[in-house]
């Protein structure tokens, strides 16, 4: 069970960047399709994954977790995908949900 949720939660953190890279080339460029899932990535890397460099725990990385799936959902909402946003902010807060509560 563990897995699973953790796979869960992978993909949620890879489809946010896909859904990054989509805006930053709707509103932007190319540059815009591959810098701004570049900087969301650098952040998640330093900060909030595993293996994370320099770890921040409790409510600061609760925080990350939740502006980066919200504006991954509010991104996907603002490019007109409704119901795909509402499943995806379920899906991936939900995940992040699960995994705080069994510490994992």
């Amino acid at each position: 069970m563990t897995l699973l949720i953790m796979a869960i939660r992978f993909v949620c953190e890879i489809l946010a960047l896909i859904i990054f890279g989509f805006w930053g080339f709707r509103y932007g460029n190319i540059i815009g399709a591959i810098g701004v899932p570049v900087v969301v990535a650098v952040i998640w890397a330093l900060w909030g994954s595993p293996a994370a460099p320099y770890q921040i725990e409790g409510f600061y990385k609760l925080f990350l977790e939740l502006a980066i799936f919200s504006l991954a959902g509010y991104v996907l909402f603002s490019l007109g995908h409704n119901y795909l946003a509402f499943v995806f902010c379920m899906v991936a807060l939900g995940a992040s949900a699960i995994i705080r509560y069994m510490n994992i």
